[in-house]
């Protein structure tokens, strides 16, 4: 049998002789590979893992070691800010005092059912994120378990990949007024009543496309911490300011959206060739595969690519029309990243093999 180059390289990788002639096996899947880690015991699926890792280490590949050296201990990154609010008493003392509705809750159900989380590598687990209320890369305080360290692996993630996607966003977020705009969207979404919506972000909700209530605490807090103005005080008058203020915060968010989830799909293809993402931003990610390669994968010289053109819709122009003559970059690119990723599967499947998983 002559196994493709990609797939042969995989087996020589690991050591493994090229198999005898016979019927093809198909590859082993993430969910395969999963079920078959979850029928180990504790010690087994620990000597999975760290044989994984040791073996890691040892490979010179580009990608792999672009990604791992990002790898630091965790004390070395502050604490996630804990989730947070706009108080009344800072903003708008005459407003209804705000109180936390729990996830749980058939209220908080019934007020953010249309809500979703932005989709943003569902797939991966996280013990270093980006804080988009900090502007930093942040540890989350708890530590990927084996379970999900093998997880990480079999869906094409290797060691670190958490903490280059934090950097890569903390490098690439650097635009002052868009500072000011991710540490507002990232605070949680409350109502008129003075409900705040555990584990729902103000970008959220926004991105949510419903109808979203604007409290005088929240638009003060906009006024005076993004348009830095102290002129609106509570209760503010259903007139012409407000409605200017309530416009000046949609135009900011809109802004925001299109900052944020430029530097997102930046981040996933650092790692990725397919990364799970928001369908609408797919598109971008293509695009970021190719300003990758241009960028050297140096996360500053994006950045600096991204402040030379900092109007997203001029961006994508400029790109699309270098990209129409180099997409060989691109299907290399992603290539290289698939290979990466079976790489981690072949790996995995030989090393649950040798625990007789």
């Amino acid at each position: 049998m002559t196994l493709p180059i990609a797939t042969l390289g995989l087996w020589l990788l690991l050591g493994i002789q090229e198999p005898e002639p016979g019927p093809t096996a198909p590859a082993p899947t993430a969910k395969t590979l999963l079920e078959r880690f979850a029928r180990l015991d504790k010690d087994q699926r620990s000597t999975v893992v760290r044989n994984m890792e040791k073996r890691l280490l040892r490979e010179d590949d580009d990608i792999l070691q672009r990604i791992q050296s990002r790898e630091r201990g965790e004390a070395a990154y502050p604490l996630r800010t804990p989730p947070s609010w706009y108080e009344p008493r800072d903003y708008a003392p005459v407003a209804t005092a705000r109180t936390v509705v729990a996830p749980s809750s058939e209220a908080h159900r019934a007020a953010t059912r249309q809500i979703k989380p932005f989709e943003f590598l569902p797939d991966l687990h996280c013990a270093i994120v980006y804080d988009w209320n900090a502007g930093k890369a942040a540890r989350t305080g708890t530590s990927l378990d084996d379970a999900q360290r093998f997880a990480n692996y079999v869906h094409g993630y290797p060691p670190g990949t958490d903490h280059a996607i934090a950097q890569v966003l903390e490098a690439l977020d650097t635009d002052p007024l868009q500072r000011r705009l991710g540490s507002f969207f990232e605070h949680l979404y409350a109502d008129r009543d003075g409900r705040v919506f555990a584990g729902v972000t103000l970008f959220d909700a926004w991105n949510s496309g419903i109808q979203v209530e604007m409290p005088d605490t929240d638009a003060i807090a906009y006024a005076r911490l993004v348009l830095d103005t102290q002129s609106f005080v509570a209760p503010i008058p259903a007139d012409r300011r407000r409605e200017r203020l309530y416009a000046r915060t949609k135009e900011g968010f809109a802004s925001h959206r299109e900052y944020r989830t430029l530097r997102l799909a930046a981040a996933a293809a650092f790692v990725a060739a397919e990364p799970r993402i928001d369908p609408i931003y797919e598109p971008l990610v293509k695009r970021s595969h190719w300003l990758w390669q241009k960028c050297e994968y140096q996360p500053k010289l994006l950045a600096e690519r991204f402040a030379k053109t900092p109007d997203r819709t001029t961006l994508l122009l400029e790109v699309d029309a270098a990209i129409t003559t180099q997409t060989d970059i691109i299907d290399s690119t992603r290539q290289s990243l698939r290979t990466m990723a079976e790489f981690l599967r072949a790996l995995a499947d030989n090393e649950l093999g040798r625990a007789n998983g």
